[in-house]
């Protein structure tokens, strides 16, 4: 599988799309530029910090794109912001939908591509406003049988000087507003709306997950901050057994900080729980001089708030899924076909389904010698809380994404500020 390159161009990314989707686009004077893609389930595919001639720094997947609407099987288009629901794997999947025609409790068809993770959105007002506005409805089904129907609203802005301030701190402010150095930066607010019945923790709930997917280079490193604090108060600085321990040198845990690198070459995931969380996940590109940042607005605790958990069952295919080891606890005998009342699962205590991360950051590639790589990008996700909403109610999950173009200084100044590290450092201690 390839994907858009570094090297391409914002220019050459939109010619490109436009011949296949709907594009909208915001802009500035000063040269940021965002691409929107509202039939593409509302995404942000990619953006420019320096007008249309600037670096797009959105991965596309080119062969999914070209892949089209006919193939059964999920379309993996890329984009920088994604819109998607949790939790995909678990016992209240919502990728996974429960298959009464199997003959077992352990076979579940994959959902439809057409669903939580794809669609089209409506667009109620674009440029030349200064921000877009898109809504659809969702109806699905968890693997446990419960049903939803909600509205979802996202809206999409350019951020100015006076977001800075409180996302960054007024010192990292001051120096995004220089004129020496470009960013592009803009927000997402993503609102999801319970039109059906009141959603219950025993039959499933949902959150936001916004998934961004950025070009990586061999030179890129993610800087993932966590609460500084002991394991045994605080439990495990990072996740780091989603694919096994990545092999010396691609991942090292600090004190406040996890470093990753994001060249393309192993497939690497690591996750932040809620007793460790912080608002904000980068990466540096060493070479070109580009920081790209995700914050997001969390609770102030968020350790006093149910996280879902998307662990997938322990064998996965395309069409099938089946659950082995402690999974079998997700159905007593047999689920029969959806009812009105969804079943009530008996849990067990140590596979808590609310206690999931708040934060993802995984580096694309092969998984060992004899896989192939996947593509070189690098992705971030951030999850909302979820909550038992009653009918009407709703929540809302904001995303904000900068990519800056600095001078070494500049970038020495932002890590220090905003990640208490050493530009130097990450350097000698991840690529050389």
């Amino acid at each position: 599988m390839t994907f858009a390159s570094k090297s391409m161009s914002y220019h050459n990314a939109i010619d490109y799309l436009e011949t296949k989707t709907k594009v909208l686009e915001l802009c500035n004077e000063y040269g940021a530029r965002v691409a929107v893609c509202p039939d593409w389930n509302g995404r942000v595919m990619t953006s420019s910090a320096d007008g249309l001639d600037g670096d797009s720094f959105g991965m596309i997947n080119v062969p999914g794109i070209e892949r089209g609407d006919d193939d059964d099987s999920y379309r993996f288009l890329g984009g920088e912001d994604q819109f998607t629901l949790s939790p995909e794997g678990g016992p209240f999947s919502l990728y996974f939908a429960f298959d009464p025609e199997a003959s077992a409790v352990r076979k579940c068809q994959v959902a439809p591509p057409i669903g939580y993770h794809e669609g089209r959105f409506d667009v109620d007002f674009a440029p030349p406003t200064p921000s877009i506005r898109m809504r659809r409805n969702l109806r699905m089904m968890n693997l446990a049988g419960a049903r939803f129907d909600f509205d979802i609203v996202r809206t999409v802005r350019l951020t100015d000087d006076a977001d800075f301030c409180p996302l960054y701190g007024e010192a990292v402010a001051s120096a995004l507003e220089q004129q020496d150095l470009s960013y592009v930066s803009y927000q997402t607010v993503n609102t999801l709306v319970n039109r059906g019945g009141t959603l219950s923790k025993n039959s499933g709930l949902v959150s936001i997950r916004l998934r961004s997917m950025f070009n990586s280079t061999p030179h890129h490193v993610i800087v993932v901050p966590f609460k500084p604090g002991s394991e045994e108060e605080l439990g495990p600085s990072v996740c780091v057994d989603f694919f096994g321990m990545a092999p010396h040198g691609r991942l090292r845990v600090l004190d406040n900080i996890a470093l990753l690198r994001a060249d393309g070459r192993y497939r690497c995931q690591i996750g932040v729980s809620r007793k460790r969380s912080l608002p904000c996940i980068g990466a540096i590109d060493l070479r070109n001089g580009v920081l790209s940042l995700v914050s997001f607005e969390m609770p102030p605790d968020p350790a006093g708030y149910d996280y879902l958990s998307n662990e997938y069952c322990e064998t996965v295919s395309h069409t099938t899924c089946d659950f082995v080891r402690t999974r079998e606890f997700y159905f007593s005998e047999f689920l029969p076909s959806p009812r009105e009342e969804p079943p009530i699962l008996e849990l067990a205590p140590e596979d808590n389904p609310y206690s999931g991360e708040v934060l993802r950051a995984y580096s694309s590639g092969p998984s060992g010698p004899k896989d192939r790589p996947s593509g070189a990008y690098y992705e971030f996700n951030t999850f909302s809380p979820a909550y038992a909403l009653n009918t009407n109610e709703s929540f809302s999950h904001v995303q904000y994404t900068t990519h800056i173009n600095a001078d070494r200084e500049t970038l020495e100044f932002l890590l220090r500020s905003l990640f208490h590290a050493d530009l130097d450092f990450v350097y000698k201690r991840m690529l050389r």
